[in-house]
């Protein structure tokens, strides 16, 4: 049975084996027949997708998620609830507006309109719990159009009471476009779509905005049905922007999938921002990532776009985003190495702590070789600038205990007694004089090499 809610707010709607949840009411609105969820057209076509899915069903591995997307209306959902009917499976439905998601099933069929680092993350995160992830784009199918429209027509028809038209299919851009333009040909008027869930709800409200005077509501679930519209309609796009723009408090009323969205726009990304970083609701997802990389994108400096791709690293690998938490460490390496090519003495520094950061991200990937030359790198970096400022002696301490783990990781224990030897005398030293401040830190690689020194790797 469904455990998810209904999507008229917006809701992700999570099925166990694919059972229909909304009964067929003989009493249907115009509107409502266009619903997928009340399956008035019946499913036909799609035989390469099922084909596919079958496969994915079938296969060998123990966990496994898949991902459906495509365009609003391309027909993933239809597509989804047919081959989950009486499936092993768990499904839910606009997966992307989704703050977390509970897998729990060996197999788990996800339907969302994009992919983007909401996937990523998640797909990340599923392959940490043994799940193997896949994804299948579903697209419009012309060929099957003019077979959609008569079917369409004749059970439109049928549900009104109405004679069957003559019309021929329209050049319709997807099966909803195909469904709408059969329902208006047998009902002879435009329909209006009621309590409008999904794709209908988005049209309806972008009609509305083309009005300048009408303000959109501001409830969670209104927001979340604006910026959907957005991102697909300009005019609707534009009166979010305007509207997040001068109220950003919005933000602390709005849903992660709503923020997800306005998150990619530079304008209301820079209004909300601080707001989003602060909120607890967001630790871990993907959000604040997707945020500060818009910001770097858009930084007017190449500091700042350094600094913020730093953030980038940490906000990403926070959200279990690894291989772009390590792209936006890179980044922000090679924007430190310009710096410091045209002003040593002020941004070596820097340099030193990206390639540190770096080193950390090569490691969350499994890439130890590669950590490994990033921390030689840092420690190389880091000397220099201890020769040039005795200040920065805490700076080449902890790249060196660093750079000790890193040939631990490989090892290689002698370096590793070497570089966490070296290390030590220098926390001594920095202990002897402020212990306050590293006391702690001389525990630390006392208690390291120890463990290097037992033999215990």
């Amino acid at each position: 049975m469904y455990d998810g809610t209904d999507n008229s707010a917006g809701h992700p709607i999570v099925a166990e084996g694919g059972e229909q949840d909304v009964p067929v009411d003989c009493t249907l609105s115009p509107g409502e027949l266009l619903d997928p969820r009340y399956e008035v057209v019946p499913f036909h076509g799609r035989v390469d997708e099922l084909a596919e899915l079958a496969r994915w069903l079938e296969g060998d591995e123990e966990r496994s998620v898949l991902l459906l997307h495509g365009p609003a209306g391309v027909g993933k959902t239809r597509l989804a609830r047919h081959f989950a009917a009486g499936a092993d499976l768990r499904l839910v439905d606009d997966a992307d507006l989704a703050h977390h998601l509970d897998l729990r099933q060996p197999r788990v069929l996800l339907v969302a309109r994009t992919t983007g680092w909401w996937w990523s993350s998640l797909r990340q995160r599923a392959a940490d719990l043994g799940y193997r992830t896949a994804d299948l784009a579903v697209t419009a199918r012309p060929d099957e159009h003019e077979t959609s429209f008569a079917t369409a027509c004749a059970h439109f028809a049928y549900a009104l009471g109405l004679p069957i038209p003559t019309t021929t299919p329209p050049d319709a851009p997807t099966l909803h476009d195909l469904h709408l333009a059969a329902l208006v040909a047998v009902h002879g008027s435009p329909v209006e779509p009621v309590p409008p869930h999904g794709r209908l709800a988005e049209d309806a409200l972008a009609v509305t905005l083309l009005d300048e005077r009408i303000t959109p509501d501001r409830t969670p679930e209104a927001l979340e049905l604006l910026l959907r519209a957005a991102a697909r309609l300009p005019h609707a796009r534009r009166r979010a922007e305007e509207l997040f723009t001068a109220h950003p408090e919005l933000a602390d009323t709005a849903t992660g999938a709503t923020l997800r969205i306005l998150a990619e726009w530079p304008g209301p990304a820079r209004a909300v921002a601080r707001r989003v970083f602060d909120d607890p609701r967001f630790h871990g997802d993907p959000l604040p990532a997707i945020l500060t990389r818009t910001l770097a994108r858009e930084a007017r400096s190449t500091l700042e776009r350094a600094e913020l791709h730093g953030l980038l690293a940490a906000r990403a690998a926070l959200a279990s985003l690894h291989e772009e938490a390590l792209e936006a460490a890179q980044r922000e390496v090679a924007l430190y190495g310009e710096l410091a090519e045209e002003d040593p003495a002020e941004h070596r520094s820097a340099l030193a702590d990206a390639l540190a950061d770096l080193s950390l991200r090569h490691v969350a990937v499994q890439r130890p070789e590669d950590a490994l030359a990033a921390a030689e790198e840092a420690v190389a970096l880091c000397r220099v600038v201890a020769a040039e400022d005795r200040d920065c002696a805490p700076q080449l301490a902890g790249a060196l205990d660093r750079l000790s783990r890193r040939y631990a990781a490989l090892g290689r224990r002698d370096e590793a007694l070497a570089a966490i030897d070296e290390a030590t005398d220098l926390y001594r030293g920095l202990a002897e004089a402020h212990p306050k401040l590293f006391r702690v830190d001389l525990a630390k690689v006392t208690d390291q090499r120890a463990v290097l020194a037992g033999g215990d790797q």
